[in-house]
């Protein structure tokens, strides 16, 4: 499994069998009955507003949703205008290495942006300082359900020296929709990356999965080498990061999951690296328009 792009139009032909065609907006009802195959990111995409947004108009406590359940569109000018109560901030602290720029790219925010929120006079910043990211959501955290479901996992320290970050090089997909490509791929341990962050349509946006790959300590099957999935953790955000950008959620969750890794699960993986880094991969993954430059400067 690698990300080429001759591999990615094999991935993309398997998995347009299970994308959903979206109707036109012309017609927006202000009710819509949830049909099988639906998730909330495909129906909140479908009706141009987003996922928390749809949440909060029905009162749901997660993304599960079920066949003929009736649900509320909220006005698309009310959610784009801010009706709602605006989000807190979620807060950063300032780590060796970090500049304001490569902060801003993280967290898919700008210079001018966070120098305005924290009422800074130059570019100047310092290591242990917190500093408020525009837009985010106070201290959301993506690894609470990661932390349960690995809890109990033997995880074998001495395997993991490295990690590698990925794009899925299409917009739709999750772990499970993966698996079944790679199986059908006659890849033996299915889903070939240990982790996968969703993008809000078949996954929560900033959702991270944990793959069977992880759950049972195993080689990963995310780039050409056997010799470097034998010891390299692969992570996968969904999305073509060619043409668009990582939500900011899934950047959150990234480093977020970075961080855990790196500092409480194994401190010995100390190598990080995008697929195209690796010689003999002949990628783009994981695309111009992940952070790649600013993720080097946090983790290499």
């Amino acid at each position: 499994m690698n990300c080429s792009r001759r591999d990615f139009a094999k991935q993309a032909s398997l998995l347009a069998l299970g994308s959903l065609a979206y109707p036109s907006l012309a017609g927006a009802r202000t009710t819509y009955t949830v049909q099988a195959g639906d998730t909330l990111g495909h129906i909140a995409l479908r009706h141009g507003v987003s996922t928390p947004d749809l949440r909060r108009a029905n009162n749901l406590n997660s993304d599960l949703i079920r066949v003929g359940q009736k649900l509320t569109i909220p006005d698309v000018g009310t959610a784009a205008t801010g009706n709602t109560p605006p989000p807190n901030l979620h807060t950063y602290i300032v780590k060796a290495g970090d500049t304001l720029g490569s902060i801003a790219l993280i967290h898919g925010t700008s210079v001018a942006a966070l120098k305005r929120t924290n009422n800074l006079q130059s570019d100047v910043i310092r290591i242990g300082q917190p500093l408020r990211i525009p837009g985010t959501v106070a201290d959301e955290n993506y690894l609470s359900r990661v932390r349960s479901e690995t809890a109990r996992i033997s995880v074998r320290r001495d395997n993991w020296r490295r990690i590698v970050v990925h794009h899925s090089a299409i917009k739709h997909g999750n772990a499970a929709i993966y698996d079944r490509a790679h199986r059908r791929r006659n890849m033996q341990n299915g889903l070939a990356y240990h982790f996968i962050i969703g993008n809000g349509i078949d996954s929560g946006d900033g959702e991270i999965e944990v793959g069977p790959r992880w759950r049972n300590q195993l080689l990963g099957g995310h780039v050409r080498s056997y010799q470097i999935n034998l010891t390299a953790i692969g992570i996968c955000l969904v999305g073509n990061f060619e043409i668009e950008h990582p939500s900011r959620r899934q950047l959150d969750a990234f480093v977020q999951l970075m961080d855990w890794l790196r500092d409480e699960v194994i401190p010995g993986a100390r190598e990080f690296a995008g697929h195209r880094d690796l010689r003999g991969e002949q990628t783009i993954c994981p695309g111009k328009n992940f952070p790649l430059a600013a993720m080097h400067a946090r983790y290499s």
